[in-house]
């Protein structure tokens, strides 16, 4: 072994021990690594950074864009909540769960569809008094079955393909190649939790998913009733509205009547006004309920689009000019092109029309308002204080269609061939830009840099690890127990990557075992592919800890999870799958 190979071999091993015992994030650890390498020869810098131009960084980072345009627009709420229905057993949810997690994870990347689906999970459960820790460990690895099913799913898939497009096996794959084998797995992931899994999930109830308390500061919130829309018609419980996460329903509107006591057998009818009493988030909460409109005429004069706006709070100042007018003769919206939502003073809710409130100073206004508002306001003598909310934001229902249609169009281009994936995937968020599916702020603030980080600087580790011989004598030491049998090197390289993705994450492990895929391919006089998706399949694996996969390591904290629990419910699908894959990936890839 030279004594480049002997040095990187230290680092890695270095790397290993930092990062197994949690000292460093992952992400820090691997960065560090390459300047090291860096630093002591092993690489130049160019082979340091050219990990950083490999164009699966692109596709992912096109695919966060993606993922928040297809969040903003609110086109994931109703379709989950129509699908996920009334209450059930916790091995009769699992279906209901996991199979649209699975097919929007198979289009796009499953770490934003993970964290779209948390929330909604949590507000269903909270709805039907189901526990939550029940739900998320399969929310999880769902994601992660289903994102094998495309090579866009995960990206791990697409960093797989990104190091396969110098070889000729690559032309052997298309978009849904994987999906052969990806689809029993999402099966047999479902079969798995209704038989068996839900009963070793633990019975948690984690931080923060008890019913919280109303915040002092009470909002009056007014939403419409749809006409033949899907709450017409619908009792109060049907509809959903008796267990909402930052309010509650106060008092209904109905034909110049007010319903103050409001059962949960009372009836909706078209335009009936319903005022709601909560939390400032309760906004963005009934905006996502279909069949609810706001009742606020103002609200739709801001010319502002949807996805670009935010909720602000603001006092208003004692020497305000605002003070002693109403917020409608004060010209508010024209004024500083926002609307006040609800006024909350003294901490309670007025119960007056929103246009008529005569304005006093320290009254808290919730605003709707563009983005930048909290910024451009910040130092005016109107407002004390300015309070952006910035875990809410305002969905664009309307671009709904747009967004879906869109991503179907994508799909068909690179399915077609007509564009190559990154091609693809970079007109796309052109076109979700253009269309004002997405704003300019949340692209950007969508894009996780430390995942591009982490993977770039992966990749140059695998340079250094393929470039100093270091691959092809780990490569040799897996074939001195395989020997001369393909099947059998290709369960070692399976075991392998499942073990690497463990302890240092599944696209670190990837970049890392490829190499040795290579080597092994080539001893055997093999085709490289077969070896290439057991490794996209092995990285993707992880149902053994919190740390393996990044959604696993989401669910941890709202589930309340403990390291044990991944190992309990995991070990067995684990083995469940992997067997699937091990055989199943010669008959469809041949050697």
């Amino acid at each position: 072994m030279s004594s480049e190979a002997l040095t990187t071999l230290m680092i890695i091993a270095g790397f290993l021990c930092v990062v197994v015992s949690g000292r460093i994030a992952v992400d820090i650890a691997l960065a560090a690594v390459m300047a090291i390498l860096l630093v002591f020869g092993v690489l130049s810098p160019v082979e340091a950074l050219q990990g950083f131009s490999n164009p699966a960084l692109f596709i992912i980072a096109c695919f966060y864009i993606v993922s928040s345009a297809i969040k903003e627009s609110g086109a994931l709420h109703w379709w989950v909540m129509k699908w996920l229905g009334s209450k059930s057993s916790a091995s009769q949810a699992m279906p209901r769960i996991m199979l649209p997690v699975a097919l929007m994870s198979s289009v796009i990347s499953n770490t934003p569809v993970v964290a779209i689906f948390i929330p909604l999970l949590q507000d269903w459960a909270r709805r039907h008094d189901m526990v939550i820790s029940k739900l998320l460990i399969p929310l999880s690895f769902a994601s992660i079955l289903g994102g094998v099913c495309t090579l866009v799913g995960t990206s791990t898939n697409i960093l797989v393909v990104g190091l396969l497009e110098s070889t000729s096996p690559a032309h052997g794959l298309n978009l849904f190649s994987p999906a052969v084998i990806g689809l029993p797995l999402v099966g047999l992931g479902v079969a798995y939790f209704m038989l068996l899994g839900h009963r070793l999930l633990p019975q948690n109830n984690a931080e923060g998913m008890s019913q919280p308390a109303l915040d002092i500061r009470e909002y009056a919130v007014n939403m419409r009733v749809e006409v033949g829309g899907p709450m017409s018609g619908k009792t109060i419980a049907e509809a959903g509205l008796r267990h909402l996460k930052y309010g509650f329903l106060a008092e209904i509107q109905s034909e110049g009547r007010v319903i103050p006591a409001v059962g949960p057998e009372e009836l909706l009818s078209d335009n009936d006004v319903l005022v709601f009493v909560g939390q400032p988030e309760s906004v963005g909460e009934l905006r996502q309920l279909p069949g609810l409109q706001t009742a606020e005429k103002e609200l739709l004069k801001l010319e502002v689009p949807n996805n670009s706006r935010a909720l602000v709070e603001a006092i208003v100042a004692p020497a305000s000019t605002l003070v002693g007018k109403t917020i409608k003769a004060s010209g508010f919206r024209s004024r500083f092109d926002c609307v006040v939502v609800s006024v909350s003073r003294n901490g309670l809710r007025i119960n007056e029309k929103v246009g008529s409130i005569t304005l006093r100073g320290g009254d808290t206004l919730l605003i709707e308002a563009a983005q930048q508002f909290a910024a451009r306001y910040r130092y005016s003598r109107d407002f004390l204080l300015l309070s952006r909310i910035d875990d809410l934001t305002i969905p664009d229902t309307t671009k709904a269609p747009v967004t879906l249609g869109l991503l179907g169009l994508f799909l068909m281009m690179v399915v077609s061939g007509l564009m190559p994936l990154v091609s693809a995937a970079m007109l796309l968020v052109v076109a979700l830009g253009v269309c004002g599916c997405i704003s300019l702020d949340s692209a950007q603030r969508s894009v996780d840099a430390r995942v591009l980080l982490a993977i770039g600087a992966s990749l140059s580790i695998g340079v250094a690890i393929q470039t100093t011989g270091l691959a092809e004598s780990a490569a040799l030491g897996l074939m001195s127990i395989g020997g001369e049998n393909p099947y059998l090197n290709l369960l070692l390289l399976y075991m392998a990557t499942v073990i690497a993705t463990e302890l240092i994450t599944n696209n670190a492990a990837a970049i890392i075992m490829f190499p040795l895929a290579q080597v092994i391919s080539a001893q055997l006089d093999a085709s490289l592919l077969p070896f290439a998706l057991a490794i996209m399949f092995g990285a993707s694996a992880s149902f053994l800890s919190p740390v393996g996969y990044q959604t696993n390591l989401m669910v941890q904290g709202p589930g309340g999870y403990q390291f044990r629990d991944y190992f309990k419910v995991g070990i067995g699908l684990s083995i469940l799958v992997g067997l699937t894959v091990v055989f199943a990936i010669p008959l469809v890839w041949p050697f």
